[in-house]
């Protein structure tokens, strides 16, 4: 009852909470499970991951188990984020985002007798703002993860998907309405911070159009295989639309479509020593045929069209100390690099460092301190969202008679996750944003939230 007067308190302080442990935040959706994120090799001796708790116990707990013994697996999560822009940017404001979000898991074993496969589907409901835009004139990283991608909607349609297995999890293929998102250049360690730097992937991936994280999706087919237990080949094949499903997600119409997206990914997934210190090292990259328009953003010259953008990326993490039984709880060390193709991204290179400690104290092992600071570089073309000037002239104030563009950026990002109880997480968190939008002309910015997870 402490936990649910808790939970009530902080409905009226802040209108919602949100998502289930820090482990299995809703990075690819609620419930993401090890083997979509390539986090834990199927029938290995790996530590387990945290289990999945829940606020509303009980009745509603035996109903839930009940069901899943019949195939029938349902998660809600409520999941808020606040952050404040203390100084810095162009005025100081805050901005509330929140979503919550359904999903229903349904194993076919359990229901028809037909081995190792399963369907989901996944659905949210989103509402808030963005504070990159309203206080810092940042249209690429939010201190808030979850705003964007469906924007304020009453629904929208994530995930709707069939997944088989074989060889005990060995070979998987999925194919529905799904994304490179939870396959390639991503980690759910990434999510720990709040900000949209990395999670869960690199901003630099997500902004092109054939790459779709959640909630975006596309038309897939992907096919992962281990070849031995420590290691793994993922290929996938994704429909390219910038839609990448529209506002309420089923936005699926053919005039959409511009192109294909490829994409070839590979990892190798250790533990050391009698401790199991786990490792994640994965390379992949993404190839998306579409065709491109681009302005050369000094000149007064006529669109130009490019076909083919490429992503390639390097990433990984080592556990250095362990602190407990389960997968991720202990001193992680993480950092990775993705390139796009210059001329046509938004970003065209990203390089990020953290350090993680997770279930630092024995009374706690839930809790996780996490540290990143990533570094952005925009592709050469791309106008600054701030801009200078005097009703629609929008001009450099160091060279008048050109755009103002963006170069580089630089987010530094500290939280401190608390587990408070089963099925509620809360994560004060700051960071500070070097040259906000690239531009060099806004001010740096400091910006302090918290972010908060409630499984229901």
């Amino acid at each position: 009852m402490r936990c649910f007067s808790l939970v009530v308190a902080l409905v009226v302080a802040m209108l919602v909470p949100a998502t289930e442990t820090w482990a299995q935040s809703t990075v690819t959706g609620p419930g993401a499970r090890p083997e979509i994120l390539n986090a834990i090799p199927p029938d290995s001796d790996y530590p387990p991951a945290p289990p999945v708790t829940h606020l509303l116990e009980g009745e509603v707990g035996r109903w839930r188990s009940s069901l899943s013994k019949k195939g029938v697996d349902i998660l809600l999560d409520d999941w808020s984020e606040f952050a404040g822009n203390l100084t810095g940017g162009t005025r100081k404001a805050q901005d509330f985002a929140g979503q919550v979000a359904m999903e229903v898991d349904l194993d076919w074993g359990k229901i028809f007798n037909i081995p190792d496969f399963t369907t989901t589907i996944t659905v949210v409901q989103r509402h808030g703002r963005r504070l990159s835009t309203d206080a810092l004139q940042d249209g690429v990283v939010n201190p808030q993860q979850i705003y964007g991608g469906g924007g304020n909607v009453l629904i929208h349609l994530v995930y709707f998907y069939a997944q088989k297995k074989w060889l005990h999890g060995r070979i998987i293929l999925t194919a529905g309405r799904y994304a490179p998102g939870p396959d390639f250049d991503s980690s759910p360690l990434q999510c720990l911070v709040m900000g949209g730097a990395t999670c869960s992937q690199p901003r630099a991936t997500s902004l092109t159009d054939g790459y779709s994280s959640w909630p975006g999706t596309a038309w897939s087919a992907v096919l992962r295989v281990r070849p031995t237990k420590p290691t793994y080949v993922t290929f996938g094949a994704y429909e390219t639309s910038p839609l990448k499903g529209g506002t309420a997600g089923t936005d699926w119409g053919g005039d959409h479509i511009t192109g294909v997206t490829l994409a070839l990914g590979g990892g190798y997934e250790p533990a050391f020593g009698p401790h199991r210190l786990n490792g994640h090292y994965k390379a992949g990259m993404l190839w998306d045929s579409s065709p491109h328009a681009y302005n050369d953003a000094t000149t007064d010259a006529p669109t130009r069209w490019r076909h083919g953008q490429m992503i390639s990326y390097i990433a990984f993490d080592q556990m250095l100390v362990r602190n407990g039984k389960y997968s991720d709880s202990g001193i992680i060390i993480l950092g990775g690099y993705t390139h796009v193709t210059s001329g046509i991204s938004v970003i065209s290179d990203q390089a990020y460092v953290g350090i993680e400690d997770v279930g630092q104290f024995a009374g706690r092992p839930r809790d996780a301190l996490g540290l990143t600071w990533s570094a952005l570089r925009y592709g050469p073309n791309v106008k600054s969202v701030w801009q200078p000037g005097q009703g629609t002239i929008l001009l450099d104030p160091l060279s008048p008679n050109k755009p103002l563009l963006a170069s580089r950026e630089s987010i530094f990002d500290a939280t401190y996750n608390v587990h408070v109880c089963n099925g509620i997480d809360i994560a004060p968190d700051f960071q500070y944003f070097w040259r906000p939008g690239g531009s060099g002309r806004v001010r740096n910015a400091a910006v302090l939230g918290v972010n908060a997870h409630v499984t229901l």
